[in-house]
């Protein structure tokens, strides 16, 4: 008697959830099961391909062997080949049609690879794939001549073929030419994101009006940099042809000159704006204010690479009128101030805003002496703060401006997340005090003046912790660490524990390493990281030249 199968939907809904929890290696063994699952196994495999570990950027290839180091170029290339060889109807299945991301950042990394170039390429420009590879002829400084990739053509053509097989294609992105974005986006009605290198493509008046008529779903622009003159000028033409309140998230990772032109186009989002990453510079600075449209805001990056901008200090009307501008954002949720001098008082004035609950706060490079009622601000995001990382300057600290931190921080009973990149001034007692409280925290990283054996109890305690980093100096022996792994629960399955600098003076030798790590193993699957403060071979006076 013939199994009962399950309808369509279901397998479908089973392999989706596969998916999300990244279970690809049983998607694939789903896929070769049966022919009722196999669609649906592959469909979701490929759906999702772009969040495999063999792509560049999850595996560290350069810490691999040459073998495991070409496997995995192999199995990556293997991936590329798949989804090129489907549209060109040359696979069992029709993989590009599943696809909704098209990454040919990852493609352009793959070519790049030496191993690619010396033993893979020939295989995967094999048969059908003929067609893509493309050389040029160059002289090396010998003289000698040789043959190189033509990387840009190669995905110029490979992209023509796949994007007229990809109904799904939701993101796309790369080192992308105008006229490839031209020819290509009346193929991708789903279209929702970009994500280019350059934002030179961006100045084709043809490039606006075809991302407006083809993807009416575009939503979301990332630049890395933007390498022409008047580029904010440009962006703000870009920006205003879209249609108004269309965008949700702009991402420019570097300073490309956007200041007064774009702001103000962005206000024609403002209603719709739910993500902004920006980086200043002390021309565009001033201009932060015309944002004040943007109060649709759920998450906010602003950085100053060079961090010279001193908003409070320097143009105290613009710095209010950013204030008044944040306050209004009232479904603001994360703010991250990397760099920037005036992100703590900025900060400070958001979070005693009653109707702003942050989920999310990120600030670097601040000077903390200088900042007290920051510290004291934080209490009042209590009930929402799941996510803190602080990173500053602790010179000439007095005691109470610790007690006081130590005292907001030990209220944020909400954490799931703690960074504190906060160089010697936390010693043990302070330690204890900020986690004993913070039950739901899963990652925690802590600077320290010295920590010992007595703060491991505080930290087994933590039922839900999974990613343990101490990067102050620590002395911790090799009964206290045991003691410390016998108290972990199963709520700490997988935790990973790195001690970044230990004292070399009360250095725990490899074997009795080796038997906390085993223990460790042992009692929840998880791994240690242990390494000194300095190599205790070598002389702290030692110079370099000796």
């Amino acid at each position: 008697m013939a199994q009962p199968v399950l309808p369509d939907d279901i397998l479908h809904l089973l392999c989706e959830e596969l998916a999300n929890q990244k279970q690809f290696d049983t998607l694939f063994h789903c896929a070769c099961a049966s022919r009722a699952l196999a669609v649906p196994a592959v469909t979701h495999l490929y759906r999702s391909h772009h969040q495999a570990s063999v792509r560049d950027g999850e595996d560290d290839l350069y810490g691999l062997s040459p073998a495991t180091k070409l496997l995995t170029i192999q199995r990556w290339s293997i991936l590329w080949r798949s989804i090129i060889a489907s549209a060109l109807d040359a696979s069992l299945f029709p993989y590009c049609r599943y696809i909704k991301t098209l990454d040919f950042r990852d493609l352009g990394n793959l070519l790049d690879e030496d191993q690619f170039r010396n033993k893979v390429f020939k295989q995967f420009f094999a048969g059908p794939l003929k067609q893509f590879e493309k050389t040029e002829t160059f002289v090396s400084f010998k003289g000698k001549k040789g043959t190189k990739l033509k990387n840009a053509a190669i995905i110029d053509a490979i992209g023509e073929a796949v994007t007229q097989h990809t109904p799904m294609l939701e993101l796309i992105s790369g080192e992308l030419s105008s006229d490839a974005l031209v020819r290509w986006t009346p193929r991708l009605p789903r279209l929702q994101t970009l994500e280019i290198y350059d934002g030179g493509p961006l100045e084709d008046e043809q490039v606006h009006a075809a991302i407006c008529e083809h993807c009416p779903q575009f939503n979301t622009l990332m630049i890395y940099t933007w390498k022409s003159e008047n580029s904010d000028q440009k962006l703000a033409a870009f920006l205003g042809a879209l249609r108004p309140n269309s965008l949700k998230q702009l991402h420019i990772l570097n300073d490309i000159e956007a200041g007064a032109e774009s702001f103000l186009a962005l206000n024609q989002h403002g209603e719709s704006l739910e993500d902004l990453w920006i980086c200043i510079s002390t021309e565009s600075a001033p201009f932060l204010s015309l944002l004040q449209g943007c109060t649709a805001l759920k998450h906010l990056r602003i950085e100053d690479h060079h961090g010279q901008i001193n908003l409070e200090g320097t143009q105290n009307d613009v710095f209010l009128e950013v204030v008044a501008w944040l306050k209004k954002c009232t479904n603001l949720q994360q703010l991250v101030f990397p760099n920037f001098q005036s992100g703590a008082a900025i900060a400070t004035s958001v979070m005693l805003e009653h109707d702003v609950r942050l989920t999310h706060l990120e600030l670097a490079n601040y000077i903390l002496k200088d900042h007290r009622t920051f510290h004291q601000a934080l209490v009042h995001q209590q009930s929402s703060l799941k996510y803190l990382s602080l990173s500053g300057d602790t010179d000439e600290m007095f005691r109470d401006d610790l007690d006081i931190l130590v005292d907001s921080l030990k209220q944020l009973t909400q954490l799931r997340e703690l960074e504190l990149r906060l160089p010697e001034i936390f010693r043990d007692e302070h330690f204890i005090v900020i986690v004993r409280n913070l039950t739901l925290l899963e990652d925690l990283y802590v600077n320290g003046l010295e920590l010992n054996d007595v703060v491991l109890g505080s930290i087994a305690a933590l039922a839900n912790l999974r990613n343990i980093t101490i990067s102050g100096i620590s002395k911790f022996t090799v009964d206290g660490l045991l003691d410390f792994v016998s108290h972990l629960g199963p709520g700490n399955s997988g935790i990973r524990v790195s001690i970044d600098m230990a004292d070399p003076d009360t250095m725990l030798p490899e074997e009795s390493v080796s038997v906390v790590r085993e223990c460790l193993v042992d009692k929840t699957g998880g791994s240690l990281d242990y390494l000194a403060l300095r190599d205790p071979n070598i002389s702290e006076f030692e110079s370099d030249s000796d």
